[in-house]
């Protein structure tokens, strides 16, 4: 997938019955959990793997997150979350994401999560390749 700043990663997930609360919808905390999995196939897709990322010892570190929920998922749902990544600096940026459902096409959630990325082994912020900055600064 030839990715540019137009054109978002694209990844699409099924709501599972186990997310479900008692008031028959998704609980508010597992969209979180769809936004993580998309952002990390997103990164996979932009070729920062998670194998590698474990092997080198750094990664991402969110230190904030907006979410702004619009419309309730439930079982069984298929969502489609679009993912981007902006404003990036040496070592931090913002990843910008929107969850549709599949069916309708309705917004369900946008979010804005502010992120660093950490290397482990000296407990300090990691350097981003350039042309990751040059691309989504």
């Amino acid at each position: 997938m030839d990715q540019t700043l137009n054109s978002p990663f694209v990844s699409e997930l099924s709501v599972l019955w186990s997310d479900m609360d008692s008031n028959g919808h998704v609980n508010n905390g597992v969209y979180q959990f769809y936004f993580d999995e998309a952002r990390m196939q997103a990164l996979e897709e932009e070729g920062f793997s998670l194998a590698k990322m474990r092997e080198e010892k750094v990664g991402p570190v969110m230190y904030k997150a907006e979410l702004s929920y619009n419309k309730p998922l439930s079982h069984p749902d298929k969502i489609r979350i679009e993912t981007t990544f902006g404003d990036v600096t040496k070592t931090r940026g913002k990843v910008f994401q929107t969850m549709r459902r599949v069916s309708d096409g309705e917004l369900v959630c946008q979010a804005v999560f502010h992120t660093i990325f950490f290397n482990f082994n000296t407990n300090r912020p990691w350097k981003l390749p350039d042309w990751f900055i040059e691309k989504y600064s």
